[in-house]
């Protein structure tokens, strides 16, 4: 685990417009197992100041401190050989995943670079895998398709293609692409229809996109608002979740045998409670949306969950059940 001092100096911002106060810093790394430590918030803030007096020195001309009324703020000096030092260790970690979402012309360009890198840091490249996530394979996406999307995407510009619903209904549609959205093995274009009167993308399945043509360039208006950057668009109106609109729900569930031990790896809300109610039975309470995804999680666990409430939920999963159990005995 990296220091404290390193964690500091990594979230300094390189422009003084955005200098941070020892309050803001402390609230960034509050999980730092270093402040995790500290019994209060002052305690804190003096060891945020200690390490940061520390960088000062070892690191002469390099952090900057400016007083904002009666809170000082601080930031470092751009060191772009530094930073593309770090991007470039962060990326060989994931070099696989994000690889495989790249143009083909930029999958080479990082290959090359990747071979550029210390020993010790290519080893790294050696010794990790990123497992999939599902059962099922990454698809294998149509590279003509690929290629025409992504020079949308890099363009500006519009594409047409023949796209396939989930209901099996394929319709030739004009789309402004904003970007690309990845989910599990999955990659979706994220696109507004031409003619449409919604203002926030839709997801549209790379796999389902058929005899892609390249059109026009598209307005300022048109595209991803030049202000803001795809992934804090997407976090900020729930885009990807695939049930934004689904109504929020308080979910009881009950795990029996092993399963649900290590719900708390990956919670399912901020708010998620997780009680042991015996070696065999644990209980979590957790606020949630009521979505296709959330069902489907429930029905992995097969026979070791029940949903205790709410009711509704409880009722439905109970009628699938048993509409299961019918279909398998006809």
């Amino acid at each position: 685990m990296e220091s404290l001092g390193e964690a500091i100096y990594r979230n300094l911002p390189t422009n003084e417009q955005y200098a941070l106060s020892v309050a803001s810093l402390s609230e960034r790394l509050n999980q730092h197992e270093a402040l995790q430590k500290c019994d209060c918030d002052k305690h804190k803030a003096q060891k945020i100041r200690r390490q940061l007096a520390k960088l000062e020195a070892d690191k002469p001309g390099k952090i900057h401190a400016q007083q904002y009324g009666k809170e000082w703020r601080f930031w470092k000096s751009c060191e772009p050989e530094t930073q593309l030092s770090y991007l470039l260790q962060q990326l060989s970690v994931l070099q696989d995943v994000i690889q495989q979402r790249l143009p083909s012309g930029l999958q080479r360009q990082l290959n090359d670079v990747m071979q550029q890198l210390p020993v010790n840091k290519g080893n790294w490249l050696r010794k990790i895998y990123i497992a999939p996530s599902s059962v099922w394979q990454p698809p294998k996406l149509n590279p003509e398709v690929v290629t025409v999307v992504y020079q949308a995407i890099e363009e500006d510009r519009t594409f047409s293609c023949d796209y396939t619903t989930l209901k099996g209904i394929t319709r030739r549609v004009t789309l402004v692409p904003w970007g690309l959205m990845t989910k599990a093995e999955k990659v979706y274009v994220l696109a507004i229809e031409r003619g449409s009167k919604k203002t926030a993308p839709v997801t549209y399945a790379m796999l389902s996109i058929r005899n892609a043509e390249l059109g026009e360039h598209i307005s300022l208006l048109e595209g991803l608002p030049v202000d803001v950057d795809l992934r804090t668009y997407c976090e900020t109106h729930q885009i990807g979740s695939f049930g934004a609109d689904s109504p929020v729900i308080d979910l009881v569930v009950r795990f029996y045998g092993n399963a649900g031990r290590r719900l708390e790896e990956t919670p399912l809300s901020d708010n998620m409670q997780l009680h042991e109610l015996s070696n065999n039975c644990r209980e979590i309470h957790a606020t949630v949306r009521n979505t296709v995804e959330l069902r489907k999680f429930l029905r992995g666990f097969g026979e070791q969950v029940e949903v205790i409430a709410p009711d509704l939920l409880r009722s439905e999963m109970i009628q699938e059940l048993h509409a299961c159990l019918n279909r398998y005995q006809q």
